[in-house]
């Protein structure tokens, strides 16, 4: 009967999109049962295999967003990471299945320590013994040969990135695209072979740090002079616990052990062992998902990641013996344009009728089976966010605010009459097709207020150009930002992902408040987000659905793994150095 609720909420696509999954599923091979006698103590050796759904956009992070730029997950470092020891395989006081940059959860990379001096200056303190990875059979390999990194390597990448390296120019330096430039550096220097010295604008020092140890991975100076610049991923040389082995455009790269690798491990059984435990790490371009999910059924892929509800079903059906991890996804919803005063929802009372007349029970009961959060917004409920006071429960909030979360019907038609619209009126939507069930759901609950919303499906390209030059005329259906909240995406006045246009005193002032904390003071910083949550949801400036849980799957020989994903901001797929393959166990098991 859920089915068929589901269905009745998203209509034609939803119920063609179920079908076309469920009978494109390939058969899995029965597996024998995973049995009591599992290895417990690490062991070297083996390959982890992971699916990517498109070949990556480019090779060098200092012309590019660096999460997006994978193969330096396994061969880099950037100067903080996030703490596994922290994580769900340690003391699990951090998810790890996002980007997560508190201090408070973050250790030493190629760093093992910093200061701030004064209100303007980063004193960075570089670990010694740290060496470029080597493949004698690169060029660029062997032109580093393996040596020791310095301070003055950390200097010359950190310069590089905002275009401050005299030897090399670089005026398209996506940072210089992606900060202010109030969150620019004014100088990078070093103090002495160990030592970097960053100085900044004191209102956004803990900006500054953030970005230069969280979002840019070390790299070797003579590998850019030489070459120019690292768009050619054969120049990729790093201090990673993964070497590049070999690359196949649109097909796979391979990444083979750095045998002189600095870090160890920091928890468990294996707890000192030198890192990494694989022989190699992976990656095969699998654009299908239903393909996606034949790879993993099969073994040709050790993990999988953000799989609905559905699958999850399927896949556990069929191997019990799998492990998996739940995840709470990004909620979605609609941003209202609020810099219209001629458009009926620039009155709050307006705003708020509309998310009184959202019934969210009901969609997580009928639409999710339950899977869901029903507040995901302006934070997402994590882990660490809850610790950290950023995350508010519902029930901890004022009773007019939990009032907006009630389904009310009646109260909310009673406030669109008094605000001059007892009849409602039409909003004009802008959508994508994969958008259209849920989107659908808003349109029928809203529907019965009197208010209207047409939607206007558009090619994914297309509606891509749209959010991200915010050229909606009224409203967008979008995904938030409750993730990665840090970044106030949802409510910076000049950030492409403000679909809501929003430029709010009160947020600009959290917003500034949050500045002078970040990444100096966690429990101070993160806690100011909780306090503005109120005022947030109050204004009803996005209508957003529950956050679905969505799901991580992996086969039981993958070892020291809990679904962990990304140790920092942007660090996706960035575990293998730590977890270990139980190859007798997946020899058994037929793989």
């Amino acid at each position: 009967m859920k089915k068929m609720t589901r269905i009745l909420f998203g209509g034609t696509a939803f119920f063609m999109a179920f079908f076309f999954v469920s009978c494109s599923r390939s058969p899995a091979r029965p597996s024998p049962a995973v049995t009591g006698n599992e290895k417990t103590t690490p062991e070297y050796g083996g390959v982890f295999t992971i699916a990517y759904p498109a070949e990556q956009r480019g090779f060098d992070s200092a012309t590019l967003n660096w999460a997006s730029v994978e193969h330096l997950k396994q061969t880099s470092n950037t100067l903080i990471q996030g703490d596994w020891a922290k994580g769900p395989s340690g003391e699990h006081l951090a998810d790890f299945d996002i980007s997560t940059p508190p201090l408070a959860v973050s250790i030493g990379g190629p760093i093992e320590s910093w200061d701030f001096v004064g209100n303007d200056t980063i004193i960075l303190h570089v670990r010694r013994g740290v060496h470029f990875g080597l493949n004698p059979d690169l060029e660029a390999s062997r032109l580093v040969n393996g040596r020791e990194m310095s301070a003055e390597d950390i200097a010359f990448t950190l310069r590089r990135q905002f275009n401050m390296e005299p030897s090399v120019s670089l005026p398209n330096a996506y940072a210089l695209s992606r900060l202010t430039p109030d969150e620019f550096p004014s100088s990078v220097k070093t103090l002495d072979e160990w030592t970097v010295e960053v100085k900044g604008k004191p209102e956004f020092i803990g900006s500054l740090f953030y970005w230069i140890t969280e979002m840019v991975p070390v790299y070797a100076p003579e590998v850019v002079q030489k070459y120019g610049d690292l768009k050619n991923i054969w120049n990729d040389v790093g201090t990673g616990p993964f070497v590049l082995a070999d690359y196949v455009l649109n097909s796979s790269m391979t990444f083979t052990r750095n045998q002189n690798y600095w870090e160890r491990d920091p928890y468990g059984e294996g707890k000192g062992n030198q890192l990494p435990y694989l022989d190699r790490v992976r990656y095969l371009i699998i654009p299908d998902l239903s393909t996606q999910l034949s790879a993993f059924r099969t073994g040709k892929i050790d993990y999988i990641r953000n799989v609905s509800l559905d699958d999850y079903k399927q896949l556990i059906g069929e191997n019990p013996g799998l492990k998996s991890a739940r995840i709470v996804g990004y909620p979605a919803g609609i941003a209202l344009r609020s810099d219209r005063p001629d458009q009926p929802w620039h009155d709050l009372r307006v705003r708020q009728a509309l998310q009184m007349a959202i019934d969210r029970d009901a969609v997580i009961n009928d639409f999710f089976e339950g899977e869901a959060e029903l507040l995901a917004f302006p934070i997402a409920p994590r882990t660490l966010f809850k610790s950290l006071g950023a995350y508010r429960e519902l029930e901890s909030l004022p009773p007019h605010v939990q009032e907006l979360f009630q389904y009310n019907p009646e109260r909310a038609k009673q406030l669109l009459a008094e605000a001059g619209y007892p009849d409602g009126f039409t909003v004009e939507v802008i959508l994508s097709a994969p958008q259209i069930d849920l989107a659908s759901i808003l349109q029928y609950q809203l529907e019965k207020i009197g208010v209207r919303l047409d939607l206007q499906v558009r090619e994914n390209t297309v509606y891509t150009s749209i959010s991200t030059g915010r050229a909606h005329a009224q409203g967008i259906f979008f995904s938030t930002f409750g993730n990665t909240p840090h970044a106030f995406h949802d409510f910076r006045p000049t950030d492409p992902g403000n679909l809501a246009m929003i430029d709010d005193p009160q947020v600009n002032e959290m917003i500034a408040r949050f500045a002078e904390g970040f990444m100096i003071d966690d429990e101070k910083a993160w806690a100011i987000m909780g306090e503005y949550t109120p005022h947030i949801l109050e204004q009803s400036w996005i209508l957003f659905l529950p956050a679905p849980y969505t799901y991580t799957l992996w086969w039981p020989w993958v070892k020291n793994f809990s679904g962990e994903y990304s140790l920092g901001a942007g660090h996706f797929n960035n575990f293998p150095r730590y977890i270990w393959i139980d190859q007798d166990l997946k020899k058994a098991m037929g793989y």
